[in-house]
């Protein structure tokens, strides 16, 4: 709390030193863009889960032999030399699932957030926007791959509070954050988080991302205890030419253990996507992920953590402009039986999705 009281703070003394005390006139005052976006899809478990769920650490795409809208997102952003935010509301069984632990006023709510430009290149931006950490996004339309990695679906997608970027539209952004807490709206303790983010652009191909989080990581109540988590995401993209995308990245966390335990519990996983350009309008993507989570700590399974491989084959197609359809299969294999079928436990888990995504 003291960090987010010290950007307040902040504040006056950043509109201040601006050369020029005049807000943008009206003239010059830019209207909103609204903007739109709805992914619809049919899943397939091979195991036929009763359930008609995807495993509990999925939380996109995650219902079984359904037709189902994912997400679907209205909003409207603005953006003035001085003044930006955006507003967005959702629905969908991403965020039925993703956000199951908010109450039911914020589960609607994709993007909430203003910010105000302080100095050159300096901007204070607060409310809830969509996370710091990770490559991948709750937007399929956005990322490489249709589905998500378990490292993915397992570290934020969204966080509260206040960031501070210092963004010169090159090489370089840098940002200190002020949370809630690990993917937290409405936090039920005083313990807040602090996170950064540094991207590296060496050149139009290139683009390396640290991100970094500090703080209570579960949420609970102060009366039951504060247990620290540590947490870094390094991921890069590399754009060899029109064809290739190359991606890759790496999580690393550890985590106080309960009262009454000493040491930490570790996590880590990564993740490699490829993806080729086959045409003007077609593409395909592959996957290989590693999950190694053997205490319960984002994740708990039968045989307790979660220590997993998979790999994954899509085909993307653009017919016209504005949409995309998706269709991959995925395989994740476990050490031990903990995919649930209709006669008991497996290792291994396989799924196929096919998906319909329309941007306006």
């Amino acid at each position: 709390m003291k960090q987010l009281l010290l950007l307040l703070w902040l504040l006056p003394l950043g509109l201040c030193a601006q050369t020029s005390p005049v807000a943008d006139s009206a003239s010059a005052d830019p209207k909103p863009e609204f903007f739109g976006y709805v992914g619809v899809y049919y899943g397939y478990d091979f195991n036929n889960p009763a359930s008609l769920s995807r495993p509990g650490f999925v939380y996109s795409e995650n219902l079984h032999h359904q037709i189902a809208v994912n997400i679907a997102l209205l909003g409207a952003r603005y953006n003035s030399s001085r003044v930006r935010g955006t507003f967005a509301i959702q629905t969908g069984t991403y965020p039925d699932a993703n956000y199951a632990a908010e109450p039911p006023i914020f589960k609607n709510i994709y993007e909430a957030w203003g910010g105000v430009k302080l100095a050159k290149n300096i901007w204070l931006d607060a409310g809830i926007f969509l996370s710091h950490i990770g490559l991948e996004g709750p937007i399929s339309r956005d990322d490489l791959t249709l589905t998500r990695s378990i490292m993915a679906d397992n570290s934020p997608y969204y966080e509260a509070g206040a960031k501070l970027t210092y963004d010169a539209g090159g090489k370089w952004l840098v940002a200190g954050l002020v949370l809630n807490g690990w993917q937290v709206i409405r936090d039920r303790n005083q313990n807040e988080a602090v996170g950064t983010q540094v991207q590296f652009r060496p050149s139009a191909r290139w683009l390396l991302n640290s991100s970094t989080f500090v703080g209570e990581g579960r949420n609970l109540p102060d009366s039951v205890g504060r247990q620290l988590r540590y947490f870094h995401d390094f991921y890069f993209t590399y754009n060899p030419g029109a064809k290739w995308k190359l991606a890759a990245a790496f999580d690393t966390g550890w985590e106080e253990r309960p009262a009454g335990s000493s040491g930490y519990n570790a996590w880590q996983g990564a993740a490699l996507i490829v993806r080729r350009s086959t045409g003007a309008k077609t593409g395909l993507v592959a996957r290989a992920e590693y999950f190694n989570y053997p205490a319960v700590v984002l994740v708990a399974t039968r045989a307790g953590g979660l220590r997993a491989a998979g790999y994954s084959l899509g085909f993307d197609y653009n017919p016209v402009p504005r949409v995309i359809l998706r269709s991959e299969i995925k395989q994740l294999i476990d050490r031990n039986d903990i995919f649930k079928t209709k006669r008991g436990y497996q290792a291994g888990n396989a799924a196929a999705t096919v998906l319909l995504g329309l941007t306006f």
